[in-house]
């Protein structure tokens, strides 16, 4: 498809600010690192909603290993990737980025069948 005509249908009304850095509650050494989110309120009902949507796509399921608390061990079990681009920051606050993912084919369908079926409600 050509670049021109592909159309970006944003899943969330507000991307998800991400950055990495020191970790200030680190008082061991053992996690000099941390990862921090910052999800817009009015984002996470529209963020659940795609975690929800990848999860029901087989073809967006993959294997992948987690670590189990409970048997301290990883595992492997279904996962569901989320990729952001970012950059690399300060030295000192790590690399940034935001997380704005496309919607599924499912989440476009049920909004354009959404579209149609209030405009078939309307009585004039």
């Amino acid at each position: 498809m050509p670049r021109n005509e592909y159309k970006f249908h944003p899943a969330l009304p507000y991307p998800i600010k991400w950055s990495t850095g020191e970790n200030g509650f680190d008082e061991d050494g053992q996690f000099p690192q941390q990862l921090a989110l910052a999800i817009p309120v009015a984002s996470i009902p529209a963020f659940c909603d795609y975690l929800m949507s990848l999860g029901d796509n087989r073809e967006k399921v993959k294997a992948g290993k987690v670590w189990d608390f409970s048997k301290k061990e990883e595992v492997e079990v279904d996962v569901v990737w989320i990729n952001a681009k970012g950059k690399d920051g300060t030295t000192r606050n790590g690399a940034f980025g935001n997380i704005n993912p496309q919607k599924t084919q499912s989440q476009i369908q049920a909004q354009e069948a959404t579209k149609f079926s209030a405009s078939d409600e309307i009585p004039f």
